[in-house]
């Protein structure tokens, strides 16, 4: 019960920095070359800075064993959700299909998780969620590009899956960790300022995103309301029954099932507009997703925590 108050409140607190994204946008104060920017910044220094700080931990053997059980939950868990989206969205000529596969199966655990497991649970959160991460991403570079692409084996890339930020970041930090390379001040106390950056300038970007919904437009589309309960509630719920069956440590469950109870991933626009998908449509399930997920994210912790 504990854990969803404080979940709660900083589902408030970084909604309100979203908002700040959605005023700054709609008021042109940043162009959506500005907000590419900060995206480019992110993935590339910040987000790999809040990895390696998170990782600069003494090795215990308690760590290791719940960073292992933390990755077999979340490799379940995506095969689960990727099973049941492809028994539930069947082909049709929009390909809107394709969209929401994708959207169901993949939480925005890069920008919505790490804020919240930085704040609610601290390095560790952030420590054991990383596991999350590296599968996340693992997975929407190869099933995510074979599903936007139609099955097209071509478009999938494994030194794209293995080659990235966020991959990267992973395995440094994870070199650091078990050599227990300790950083000197004069490297790590940047690291920790740029880390500092993530949760304000990540939300402002997720804001930037919802500054382009179109209210009246959006609440008409019938299969928005199917992909956001299956991302918000369905996949979250059966995320609770594979936790439980892997008798997770509490602070590495909380910590997946934080990653697993966050909205749809923004990735899904980016990918929607360059296998030429209605980026658009994608977008709006990102919107809606994010703001109904004020309700679903401390709800769904409350429930695991029952």
């Amino acid at each position: 019960m504990e854990l969803a108050l404080i979940v709660a409140r900083q589902v408030a607190v970084v909604f309100l920095l979203i908002l700040v994204g959605v005023i700054v946008k709609k008021k042109k104060m940043v162009t959506q070359e500005g907000i590419d920017q900060f995206t480019t910044l992110l993935l590339w220094f910040i987000a790999p800075a809040v990895l390696i700080n998170a990782y600069q931990k003494e090795l215990e053997m308690e760590l290791v064993t719940g960073l292992l059980m933390a990755a077999i939950f979340a490799v379940l868990s995506h095969g689960a959700a990727i099973l049941l989206s492809h028994l539930l969205f069947r082909k049709e000529p929009t390909k809107h299909y394709r969209i929401h596969i994708f959207c169901s199966v993949y939480s925005n655990c890069g920008y919505m998780a790490i804020p919240l497991l930085s704040a609610a649970l601290g390095s560790d959160g952030v420590f054991y969620g990383s596991a999350y991460l590296a599968v996340f991403t693992l997975l929407y570079w190869t099933h995510g590009v074979y599903v936007y692409t139609g099955g097209d084996k071509k478009e999938i890339s494994l030194k794209k899956a293995l080659l990235n930020p966020g991959v990267v970041s992973t395995v440094i930090s994870l070199i650091l960790f078990f050599c227990q390379v300790k950083l000197p001040f004069i490297v790590l106390e940047p690291i920790k300022h740029l880390s500092n950056l993530n949760t304000p300038l990540s939300m402002i970007v997720l804001g930037s995103f919802l500054s382009n919904l179109n209210v009246k437009q959006v609440f008409k589309k019938k299969g928005l309301y199917v992909v956001c309960a299956m991302r918000l509630l369905v996949i979250p719920l059966i995320s609770i029954g594979i936790a439980k069956l892997l008798q997770l440590d509490e602070i590495v469950a909380q910590a997946v099932m934080i990653c697993t109870a966050c909205p749809t991933a923004a990735v899904s626009t980016l990918f929607a507009h360059k296998y030429h998908l209605d980026a658009d449509y994608s977008s709006e399930i990102v919107s809606v997703s994010t703001i109904l997920s004020i309700a679903t994210i401390p709800l769904m912790i409350l429930l695991f925590q029952l």
